[in-house]
Parts: C-alpha cells; sequence; structure tokens
C-alpha cells in the first residue's frame, strides 16, 4: 500500500515489506499494519474519512491506553502548531499564545513529556520545563501525533499524566519510487490586515534497500492581540484603617490630601478614613498598580526542516538516521497607556464602586471587590515594549534494528538534542504630566555637558488637576477621561521621555543525550519479554541580565568608579542619583537625575512616534514610541545611554544537570479468560536521577534598579532511586466491544527553574519621601534545589466499542493520587534591606515549599462516526462527526479568599470538542468546537495568599474547506476564531475583572500539490 505524504497531511509510522519495525519502543504502538499484504494495491490514504479509520486503528491495536492525531488531523483544520491539533483530543487541553496553540497539558496537569519518534525531545520553548509549548514547530513537519495516558514499562521518560509522541515521517514510510509535495499559502488577520506568507515541500526516495526524505515548512505571520484591565504585574489589598503592615493605604492621597471621611474612636482620634461611605473604616479593597490597554502585534518568522535516511543493510539489519532543526525569530512589540500607582504607600485609585464580598483579610477587614475607580491622574504614560525572542533547535537520532530471527529483534538507539533561546526586552515610556512630584518639583539636574538643569515636560498637564475614572461593571473596563485631557493626549508635544529600560533578559542553553539498548524475545506465539536499558544526561544553563548603563563618569562625588559611572537599570527621569554607594551630586550637593528628558516631538523620535487607538471603550487615541524601533534592544539603549552592560540578575541565573541511568523489563501476552480474549503487559522501570543544581547567592543589592552582586555560588548534588510499575490489559468483550484497566506509577523531573532559582526581590519607588527611594516591598524564592520530583500513582478504565472503521465510541475514567505538589508558601523576611542596602521593614517573600499531595479524577468520553459505515451512502453518506467529552475534577488542598476549593492549576473541569465534518466527491468541508470551563492561573496573586486568578471559559470555532481541483492538486481554506473569542480573567470573585486577552480571527486560503 502506498501511502502519499502531503505537506499539512500526516501518516502514522507504517513499516515496510517483510521487514517489521524492530524499534522496541512507543513507535510499536503506532505502527500501522505491514504493507507487504497490499503492496500491489496503490491505495492512496488521504482525505478525513481515512484520517480518522488511520486514527482508531491506532488506539485499537495500542498496547496501552492512547490517543492518535493523522493524515488530516494535521493541516485540514488550520492547525499550524501541533498543540492546534493535540487540543481536539480528549483530556489534552491547551493555551493560546497570540492565537496560536502554545503550551499543552494532559488531564489537567503540565507535566507532559515529550517524545520525537520514541525519544526525548528537546524543544527550544522547553528548555527549562517540563510542559511542551509549540509554537515554534511547524506542524507540517510531521506525520502524527500519539498521545499515551497510560504508560508502559518500555516507555521510558514518560510524564506524570501522559506522554506526547511526535512522529516525522520516514522514506520507508511512503509509496516505492519519488515522492514530491509542496503547499504554498497566504494567511490574514482581520486586525492585523495583512497577508502573511507560508509554504512548505517534501521530497522522497524509496527504493530497493535505501531511502532518505527531506522536508521543510516556513511561514512568516503577522498576529495581533490585544489587551485591556488591570497590569499583570500588581496587585495589593489596601485599607481603609491601618495595621501593622499596611498603615492605611487610602489615608493620604500622594498629594497629601486624606481621602475618604475620617473615622474617630470615642475618644475622637482619627482610626481610618471611609472610601467607600458605608460609615466606617473596617473595609479592604484590591487596588492595582496599573491599569492598561495595549495593542500588540506578535511576528513569527518560523522555520522547521525534518530529514531521514533509511538503509536496509541486508535482511535482518536497518538504520535509519534523523534530523530535525526548528528556527524561529518572535517579536512581541506593543504599544499602549498605563494608569501608574506611583508608589505602594497609597493609592491614586479611588473604589467609588464596590461590593463587600462577605471575606475577611488577614487584617480584620472586609474585603471588597470593586466594579469603578476613580484615578487621580498623577502619572498617565504611553509605554512601548518590545520582546525579541530568538530560538533554535537540533535534535539528531541514529538507530540500528536488528532482527535475526522470527523470535527475537533488538534495537541500539543513540540521540543527541540542543535548543537555545534568548529573549530581549526593551521599554521606553513617555508621560503626559509635568513631573511636579519627581525629582525637584519636576526639575532634573544633569551636568552641564548635557545640558544642565531641564524642566521635565513644561506642556505636560499639573498633576493631581484632573481625574479619570474605569469601570469595570460590564466585565470589560471602559475609560472617562475629561475633554481637557483628551486634547492634550493628542498632542504629540505634551509628551515628556520618561523612561529607557531593558530588563529580565533571558539566554536559555540546554543539550540532551542519551543512549539505550531494547530488545524483544518471543517465547511463543502468546508470550514474550521486552527489556532495555538507557543512560541520558540533560544540562540546562540559564543566564538572565539588565542592560545597565554607566551614568555620568568623573562627575563629583562618584566614589563607586569615578571614572566608569554610576551603573542604573531604569534610566528615568525618577531616578535621582543620591545612594551612598555610588552618589552623583553637583558642587551643591544635589544629586543628578538619571534619565535626560525629551519632549515627544524631539528630532531624535523623528518618524519614531505614532498614534495609536486602544482596544478599550474611552480609551484616548494616543501617542506612542512605535515598538519597531526597539527591534534591537541593546543598540536602543546605547543610541541615549552609550556603553550600557549585560549584567547578571543571580536570583534568575543557574545551571543544572540530571543523570539518570535506567532499566525495564516487560512480560506480554494474550490468551483467554473467562471466555473472552485478552492481552495484557505488565513490567517495571527503574530509574536512578542524579541532580547537580548550582545556585548564585544574591549578595547586597545594588543602587538604581541593579539586582544584587553575584556573591558567588551554592551547589546541591542529590540522588533518588524511583520503582515505577505498569500494567496494561484490555479484553475483547465481543468482536466490536473492547474492555481496558491500567495501572502504573509515574515520575517526572521538576522544571529546573524549581530547582535552580535564587531569591529575587521586588522593590517599588516611594514619593512620599524627599528625596525617593526605591524599597523592598516582596521577594520571592524562586528555587529550591531540595524539592522532589513529580510523582504520581495512576490507575483508570475504559471501553471501547469499534462499530466500523471510522466509527469509534469509547468511554474511561481516570484516576491519579499526586504524591506531593510544589506549593507556593509566603513568610516575612526581617533581613531584606531596600535598594539602599536598610533594612527598614519585614518583607512578604513568596517560597517555593514541598506540599501536601492531591487527587485528580475524571471521565472522558469521546465518539467518532462515519454514517458511510452504517451502510449510508450518496450525498448523505459523506458526513461523519468526532466529539469528545473530559469532566477532570482537581483538589489540591487549597481554598480561595471566598473559601471556594481551587482546583488544579490550569485545569478545567470541563472540556469539549466537536467537530462536523463532510467528505465526498473530492470535496472536504470541516468545522470544528473547542470548549473549556474556567481555569485557575495562579493561586497567590500579588503573593496575597488565596486572592486567585481564574480565566473564563473560552469557546473557539475553526473550519476548513478543500476541494480535490484534479487527483494532484487541491486547494483549501482555513478559519481560525471565527467567533473572535476574547479571554477574560477575574480575581477570587468574577465582578474583581482582572483583564482581558483580544485575539484576531485568522484566514488561510492555498494549494497543495503532490506528485
Amino acid at each position: 500500500m502506498g501511502l502519499v505524504a502531503l505537506p499539512g497531511a500526516a501518516l502514522a509510522q507504517t513499516p515496510v515489506g517483510n521487514t517489521p519495525d524492530v524499534n522496541a519502543t512507543p513507535q510499536d504502538a503506532t505502527a500501522a499494519p505491514s504493507q507487504s499484504a497490499e503492496a500491489e494495491s496503490e491505495i492512496v490514504v488521504t482525505g478525513i474519512r481515512a484520517s480518522q479509520a488511520r486514527a482508531i486503528e491506532v488506539k485499537r491495536n495500542a498496547d496501552s491506553v492512547v490517543e492518535a492525531i493523522s493524515a488530516q488531523d494535521i493541516g485540514k483544520l488550520p492547525d499550524v502548531t501541533i498543540s492546534d491539533s493535540l487540543q481536539r483530543i480528549p483530556g489534552v487541553q491547551i493555551r493560546r499564545e497570540a492565537g496560536e496553540g502554545g503550551a499543552v497539558n494532559i488531564r489537567g496537569l503540565p507535566q507532559v513529556t515529550t517524545l520525537l519518534n520514541g525519544e526525548q525531545f528537546l524543544g527550544a520553548n522547553s528548555v527549562t520545563s517540563v510542559q511542551p509549548n509549540f509554537t515554534d514547530i511547524p506542524s507540517q513537519l510531521f506525520s502524527g501525533a500519539t498521545v499515551f495516558k497510560s504508560p508502559t514499562a518500555s516507555l521510558q521518560q514518560a510524564g506524570l499524566s501522559g506522554t506526547v509522541d511526535l512522529l516525522t515521517r520516514r522514506p520507508f514510510d511512503l509509496k516505492r519510487g519519488l515522492t514530491l509535495s509542496a503547499a504554498a499559502e497566504g494567511q490574514y488577520g482581520d486586525k492585523t490586515k495583512d497577508w502573511n506568507p507560508s509554504a512548505n515541500g517534501l521530497i522522497a526516495y524509496h527504493g530497493e534497500r535505501i531511502g532518505f526524505l527531506a522536508s521543510a515548512a516556513y511561514s512568516d505571520l503577522t498576529l495581533a492581540n490585544s489587551f485591556r484591565g488591570l497590569q499583570d504585574y500588581g496587585v495589593a489589598l489596601n485599607n481603609e484603617g491601618g495595621s501593622a503592615t499596611n498603615p492605611g493605604a487610602f489615608a493620604v492621597g500622594n498629594n497629601g490630601v486624606s481621602r475618604g471621611t475620617p473615622v474617630r474612636n470615642g475618644a475622637g482620634t482619627i482610626i481610618g478614613y471611609d472610601v467607600n461611605g458605608d460609615g466606617d473604616a473596617n473595609d479592604s479593597f484590591i487596588t492595582p498598580q496599573s491599569h492598561t490597554a495595549w495593542n500588540r502585534i506578535t511576528s513569527r518568522q518560523r522555520f522547521g526542516a525534518n530529514a531521514s535516511l533509511q538503509i536496509e543493510l541486508n535482511d535482518a539489519l536497518r538504520l535509519t538516521a534523523d534530523g530535525f532543526y526548528t528556527r524561529q525569530t518572535q517579536y512581541d512589540r506593543t504599544a499602549g497607556f498605563q494608569f501608574q500607582n506611583v508608589d505602594w504607600l497609597s493609592s491614586p485609585f479611588l473604589p467609588t464602586k464596590s461590593r463587600d464580598t462577605g471575606a475577611i483579610d488577614s487584617n480584620g477587614y472586609h474585603i471588597n471587590t470593586v466594579q469603578q475607580y476613580t484615578y487621580s491622574l498623577p502619572s498617565f504614560d504611553s509605554y512601548s515594549e518590545t520582546f525579541r525572542t530568538k530560538s533554535e533547535s537540533q535534535n539528531y537520532n541514529l538507530q540500528l534494528d536488528w532482527k535475526p530471527s522470527d523470535t527475537f529483534k533488538a534495537t541500539v538507539r543513540g540521540i543527541y538534542g540542543k535548543a537555545k533561546r534568548n529573549r530581549d526586552q526593551a521599554y521606553t515610556q513617555f508621560s503626559l504630566t509635568n513631573g511636579r512630584q519627581w525629582a525637584y518639583n519636576g526639575v532634573g539636574n544633569y551636568p552641564a555637558s548635557v545640558g544642565g538643569d531641564r524642566t521635565f515636560n513644561p506642556t505636560g498637564y499639573q498633576i493631581y488637576s484632573q481625574t479619570a475614572t474605569i469601570d469595570y461593571s460590564s466585565g470589560a473596563p471602559a475609560f472617562g477621561f475629561s475633554p481637557g485631557f483628551l486634547t492634550q493626549a493628542a498632542d504629540v508635544s505634551r509628551y515628556g521621555l520618561k523612561t529607557i529600560s531593558s530588563e529580565g533578559n533571558q539566554y536559555q542553553n540546554g543539550d540532551i543525550w542519551a543512549l539505550r539498548g531494547d530488545a524483544e524475545w518471543q517465547a511463543n506465539d502468546q508470550v514474550r519479554l521486552n527489556f532495555g536499558g538507557r543512560y541520558s544526561e540533560r544540562s540546562v544553563d540559564q543566564f538572565t541580565f539588565d542592560r545597565v548603563s554607566p551614568f555620568y563618569a568623573g562627575n563629583r562625588d562618584n566614589a563607586a568608579n569615578p571614572a566608569a559611572g554610576c551603573l542604573v537599570k531604569w534610566k528615568a527621569f525618577d531616578v535621582n542619583l543620591n545612594d551612598g554607594k555610588c552618589a552623583v551630586l553637583d558642587a551643591q550637593g544635589n544629586a543628578y537625575t538619571a534619565g535626560l528628558t525629551r519632549q515627544g516631538n524631539d528630532q531624535i523620535f523623528a518618524g519614531l512616534m505614532k498614534q495609536y487607538g486602544l482596544p478599550a471603550a474611552g480609551a484616548p487615541t494616543l501617542w506612542a514610541l512605535d515598538p519597531k524601533a526597539m527591534d534591537d534592544s541593546e543598540a536602543w539603549q546605547n543610541k541615549f545611554y552609550p556603553g550600557s552592560q549585560n549584567l547578571v540578575n543571580p536570583a534568575d541565573s543557574f545551571t543544572v544537570n540530571v543523570r539518570q541511568i535506567s532499566g525495564y523489563g516487560q512480560v506480554s501476552g494474550e490468551g483467554e479468560l473467562l471466555g473472552m480474549a485478552f492481552r495484557a503487559n505488565g513490567g517495571l522501570q527503574v530509574v536512578n536521577t542524579r541532580l547537580n543544581v548550582r545556585q548564585n547567592i544574591v549578595g547586597a543589592p545594588q543602587p538604581y534598579g541593579v539586582s544584587g552582586v553575584d556573591a558567588g555560588d551554592v551547589v546541591t548534588k542529590r540522588q533518588f532511586t524511583d520503582f515505577l510499575p505498569s500494567i496494561n490489559i484490555a479484553f475483547d468483550v465481543t468482536d466490536k466491544l473492547r474492555a481496558r484497566a491500567a495501572f502504573s506509577k509515574t515520575m517526572t523531573v521538576l522544571d529546573f527553574l524549581q530547582w535552580g532559582g535564587g531569591l529575587n526581590v521586588n522593590y517599588a519607588i516611594n514619593t512620599q519621601v524627599n528625596p525617593a527611594r526605591f524599597e523592598a516591598r516582596t521577594a520571592d524564592s524562586r528555587g529550591n534545589p531540595n524539592l522532589n520530583p513529580w510523582r504520581s500513582t495512576n490507575a483508570e478504565a475504559s471501553l471501547e466499542y469499534y462499530t466500523g472503521r471510522s466509527s469509534l465510541v469509547a468511554i474511561g475514567a481516570f484516576y491519579l493520587a499526586v504524591d506531593s505538589f510544589i506549593t507556593n508558601s509566603t513568610e516575612l523576611r526581617n533581613d531584606i534591606p531596600d535598594n539602599d542596602g536598610v533594612i527598614r521593614r519585614p518583607v512578604v517573600t513568596n517560597t517555593l515549599a514541598q506540599g501536601e499531595g492531591g487527587t485528580l479524577k475524571g471521565i472522558e468520553a469521546s465518539a467518532r462516526q462515519s454514517l458511510r459505515d452504517y451502510g449510508v451512502n450518496g450525498f448523505f453518506g459523506g458526513f461523519g462527526i468526532d466529539a469528545n467529552y473530559t469532566l477532570s475534577l482537581g483538589d489540591a488542598g487549597g481554598v480561595d479568599l471566598a473559601g471556594n476549593k481551587m482546583p488544579f492549576q490550569d485545569n478545567s473541569k470541563h472540556q469539549v470538542n466537536t467537530a462536523l465534518w463532510y467528505e465526498q466527491y473530492g470535496f472536504q468541508a470541516r468545522v470544528a468546537y473547542n470548549y473549556r470551563s474556567k481555569r485557575l492561573v495562579s493561586s497567590n496573586y500579588g503573593g496575597i495568599a488565596g486572592l486567585a486568578q481564574y480565566q473564563q471559559p473560552t469557546n473557539y470555532l475553526d473550519a476548513s474547506i478543500s476541494f480535490d481541483v484534479t487527483p494532484n492538486v487541491t486547494i483549501y481554506g482555513q478559519a481560525s476564531n471565527l467567533t473572535a473569542e476574547t479571554e477574560r480573567y477575574y480575581l477570587t470573585w468574577p465582578d474583581q475583572v482582572f483583564n482581558e486577552n483580544i485575539y484576531e480571527r485568522r484566514f488561510i486560503a492555498g494549494v497543495r500539490a503532490k506528485f
């Protein structure tokens, strides 16, 4: 049987001729029957119905509980990434990034291992993590994918809740002779309003004893994704009254004026301020660091290539060599505005519409959700931000399959992979205020050589002279401004350059290599023995840094290094260089200001300032820097502040090395029990893990936002051994009905940041003191090398009813008992100084700890039906359906501030996938719907225990249509996110709106040819 591989149309791995696939690994579970029986028929396996039949065949013949996608499941829907296709499998949940499928969960857990043709895969978006993220991997390079939900002992490197095995094409999978195929398409977004090119192609030759294949895919996409709501980097519970840890954020506004009505005790002493008009001062309110709205354009230039060589050295030996390469350059360019909370000791956001939730915070105050904020406009900033992410991965495989007899076969295999992901950030901020709250009453102090004293923004509005409102009552933010303010916002000359920075830049490098051997001995017709061993080593190095600039070298009182100047991270007008560790003072003893201001209409910004309309009701049309100007972050910094340096952030820089030695033995058999035919396998895998973690010791903080010095290394070495049994059994109750049961223990390593990260302190500016200073507000202990890996005990049972070649009904139940979770706990630390080195207060520190265990249980139901399997012919015989439902119930033991049990993070209780398809007379059409119920994003947002961030339910509708113009040429069209779904988030209570992601509709038109 000849199988024609189409770009975007995947095929399951298929052994060829009389030499079966002797790879005793997960490849076996996806192997279709030998081609030899049908070698002369030259049947071309294409189309939706054929792909559904192949996926059902993989599931039916597998030794464990698996799901598969193949053929038209990849490419006949708008599946740009493999994640888009995987989401249609029962129990698989994904997150979309810029509208494309990204991170993958299985049964609500992210601890999912990714394999490539049965061995571990290292992707550029998963250098330090376990959870797969496939945004950089073109789907057209794959022949299919298999999701293993219950492992066998021979499935080494299995995930906690499941394993994704990505399958590339190999030449012996294709028809004899030469195969050529190619596709070209254009993609269009209804917000970007631009056509983007995409192309892929394949060439392969299958000879008598040799075959080679090469395929490649390229796309250059521009994706629109906008945002509105609370800024995602800070929320506080602000009280009307006072406490030891919060003196009452609403007591005094930034302009020194009391806010709200004073509340006095019997002695007449003010004990707080009533800001919501209920007559008391015992309320607390969720208030943000900032409200914002922005437009983001994500540009992804993606390239992938795959090559494979297969040689039958003789009738018993086959050599296979594979290479897989991906490269992506991504720019996330953002332009928008911010209402900034200019410090953390008072709040300019007055809650003018709120609701008492009945919950009590840790200080005894009533927690209120806020539906409307009134903002006294101490700061209104336009800002632009660009992230440039360059990622690259290479994965190689060399294997020798040996089958000297009908009863024995073996495989020796070596793999090597390496990946890197470099992310650079650049940020530029303009303010519409006159800056009177900063520096010296709005005047910056500079050396005479660079202009001397200069007013920050003489045409900006006077602070506190105006107000704005942000109303979330409708579920989406609506902004209100005075007409005078809107007039100012439309005038570019009224903007003053406030901040330039580049922080949190992150370079990740990783590699992996493994050597393994597998063998199978067929004892008799009913029993076979599998055994093997594996050695692997995986290393990761993460370097996180900020771009800092030397200021005013050679000037007075630069005691630290007069020649080099003071190093500054936030090149900002509101940063005064008065820190004793490196002060820069003029002759009168006044500190110079970091950041020489310029007006928005300055010649240096000619052609770079643009007007933007923003995705929120009432939002002003404003001026912001074109984010493309910051594509080269280092060059942009040096344009204003020459000599920038890459200074390590020790807390987020580390090295982790994991070595594993494993071995397994597995017995498989078949027979008859209670009148029913059965197949079963049982085995034990033993894994010894040796962990070597190098963390940086974070020294004293440096002035002006610079991270604490790298004070040396601490190295932790550990090892642990896991015994992982697994049992799978399947009964043929009837010819059509199969019952399965499985039991296993699984182990998965942690994300390497959870082992290697150090202590990171978050600073906020306090403008209530003169001069202003940066104070330690919270801290995060990012890693703990003594944490244990993820471990779980899994059980499941299912029934599968096969009603035809392309039809199946299945239902199953699963149960996972996770030994322990990595939890976020908080503690008050008294040893963390402010940025000037002075310890002034306890600092709430988020730490990682070994938490209690939890359980995840649920039900999966699926139906794949083709009317032709029921004898329906003619027009109606072309219809079919592919539908599934997953119920996933998780209990991690935590509760949110409302007293509700929190589910597993990132898990949705309900998930539905439905695809209605039609295939007849060369015409194919498909409409697919995906639903996820709410999911928990974070359990302790902003460091506030129990302040849970949830995502509301999502609904996505995709469609595709194609027509075979000739047997070799197909034209097609696809569409994704037809309903223009908006992702909505809230904090614990649905009426405490958090923010929204807004994605565009995407359309594809293309042509595909094969020869």
